[in-house]
């Protein structure tokens, strides 16, 4: 389903003539995109949305910031020795330990630097840099500087890096969203009914369908009732996708027998 076809089946449903231009419908488009992914995304884990990327973590420096692409960090490995992953390299994977545990076990970051074996998330920005031999707190480098009211996700280590090392992180992405630059999404082709469902539910919002005093004050209602009734459907999909199913296959969950079988 492309962007087209969608809003042309959102205003079939809708009940807006497709030869009359409504103003206000064409404005809420973005928002009820952005509603209906974002929900679906937040409601369901869909394996297609788990990558991993690289990321180069600077020598003597113990934090570093989480990309905003990944929305939901799953776990780091670095690869030894520094320098460009080969084919050659080895993968460590990070045990992922609390803020405090971290600085108690480590509490002093220019401490015998090595290659990290833990790490923690926090909020906030790279607090600290080992420049000149001598460890000392200093400001974060001028592309590192957040802006103003903005929010970060932090990775801390242990032991501080002695080198640069190039780590893997998996973790979950939020795809870009239905647009008419961005024309057929994964929702929009793979869950399309989906997509529909949870966009319905914010355009009858837009028709002041959510209120008691409203001309259909089902109907917002009925919608979300539907998109909670296929979201079943789809999450058992996505967890048979993850071998999640009997004895770790790809196999539907099956009722069990209410009377005993015999042997």
């Amino acid at each position: 389903m492309t962007y087209d076809e969608c809003v042309s089946w959102l205003q079939t449903m809708l009940e807006i003539p497709l030869n009359q231009t409504d103003i206000n419908f064409q404005r809420i488009i973005p928002a009820m995109f952005l509603y209906a992914e974002g929900r679906i995304y937040g409601d369901l884990a869909f394996l297609v949305t788990t990558i991993t990327q690289e990321h180069r973590i600077n020598a003597l420096n113990r934090e570093f910031m989480l990309p905003d692409s990944v929305r939901v960090l799953e776990h780091i490995s670095v690869c030894t020795p520094a320098g460009p992953i080969t084919s050659t390299s080895k993968r460590t994977t990070l045990e992922r330990i609390t803020s405090a545990a971290l600085d108690m076990f480590w509490p002093q970051a220019s401490y015998k630097p090595s290659v990290p074996q833990k790490y923690a998330l926090i909020g906030g920005t790279p607090q600290a840099t080992l420049q000149g031999g001598t460890f000392a707190l200093t400001p974060p480098p001028p592309l590192l500087k957040p802006q103003p009211q903005k929010m970060y996700h932090v990775v801390r280590l242990m032991p501080t890096p002695d080198k640069s090392y190039t780590v893997e992180l998996t973790g979950i992405i939020r795809p870009e969203t239905l647009s008419p630059t961005n024309n057929e999404t994964f929702l929009s082709t793979r869950h399309a009914e989906l997509l529909l469902c949870a966009c319905m539910v914010f355009a009858s919002g837009y028709q002041r369908d959510f209120g008691a005093q409203a001309e259909d004050p089902q109907k917002a209602v009925s919608w979300d009732a539907q998109y909670k009734d296929m979201m079943q459907g789809v999450m058992v999909e996505q967890a048979r996708l993850r071998g999640e199913g009997a004895g770790y296959t790809a196999q539907a969950p099956v009722p069990l027998a209410q009377t005993p079988r015999a042997p």
